[in-house]
């Protein structure tokens, strides 16, 4: 398998986007990373919550898997929760 970062920049949401990671709301007005890379010929466009893109960069080194799902658990879920209903 192969993979390329084309980028990774973290940027305001102005509007809502689904966390690859979670698959919880990304909303708007926070800050997020948009990853743009090609894995094993397919393009891709992630929305991550930052504290999502962190653990997934410790799950990756810590299991050395190529591959994920979607729907791991959100890191700092209780403060979303919190946000989210503001």
């Amino acid at each position: 398998m192969t993979y390329h970062l084309f980028s990774e920049v973290s940027t305001t949401a102005k509007k809502p986007h689904v966390c690859v990671w979670c698959c919880w709301r990304i909303l708007p007005g926070s800050t997020y990373v948009r990853e743009r890379s090609v894995y094993d010929g397919s393009w891709q466009n992630f929305a991550w919550h930052e504290a999502c893109r962190a653990d997934a960069i410790e799950w990756f080194n810590e299991t050395r898997e190529e591959e994920f799902s979607s729907g791991h658990e959100m890191p700092w879920h209780a403060l979303y929760q919190i946000e989210a209903a503001a």
